[in-house]
């Protein structure tokens, strides 16, 4: 089966990618300087952001995290849908952690609507197997299918600045578990990563 990609979640991939090529150039970093601090070379940097490529989904969130930015499901009121994604678990990845924060609100609709995972696949263009394993965040969906798999469910994917995100997910009941700089590690020093620890320190102290 082929994923059911239309002209609008081209566009939605493509606000993304522009939204981090935008946080690079005003962080002031070059590609080869963003990817020093992920698992690709500048190469692939600049192939993503000329859509010569597309990343995983493990790396655009990796990518995201180094431009202080995170991913996130809203609504047709560009409300964010957190899920009830309420705990950092111990030892879970920042990777691991994000695909289940953006998997969960969507499991969620899926359930409100009434809609069984088979047919939600067919929409997608995917199994129902498929649907499955990301709900269950066993497998990650390409990015483009993650799109696709929100606009089914009538929400968005879009990117975000993590600093304005945090506040507003605490008012929904949002908390994180502990954390440590070990959970944020990376070959380079992220601004997200010092930013997320700040933050939750913070959150925590309240």
């Amino acid at each position: 089966m082929a994923i059911h990609v239309d002209y609008a979640a081209k566009r939605a991939l493509m606000r993304i990618v522009r939204g981090l090529k935008a946080a690079r150039l005003d962080a002031g970093l070059s590609q080869n300087s963003l990817a020093t601090g992920l698992p690709v070379r500048g190469r692939a940097v600049s192939e993503w952001e000329t859509h010569m490529a597309e990343p995983t989904l493990e790396h655009l969130i990796q990518w995201s995290r180094e431009l202080n930015q995170w991913l996130v499901i809203t609504g047709h009121d560009s409300e964010l849908r957190s899920g009830p994604v309420s705990w950092w678990n111990p030892g879970e990845s920042w990777e691991i952690f994000q695909r289940r924060r953006l998997a969960l609100p969507l499991r969620n609709r899926r359930l409100l609507l009434g809609m069984a995972q088979g047919e939600l696949g067919e929409l997608v263009g995917v199994s129902k197997h498929s649907i499955r394993r990301w709900e269950l965040v066993r497998e990650a969906p390409q990015p483009i299918a993650h799109i696709v798999w929100a606009q089914q469910l009538g929400y968005s994917v879009e990117i975000r600045p993590i600093d304005d995100e945090i506040p507003r997910l605490r008012r929904t009941g949002f908390r994180f578990a502990e954390i440590t700089e070990a959970h944020c590690h990376s070959s380079r020093p992220s601004r997200s990563a010092a930013e997320v620890i700040s933050h939750v320190r913070a959150l925590n102290a309240n």
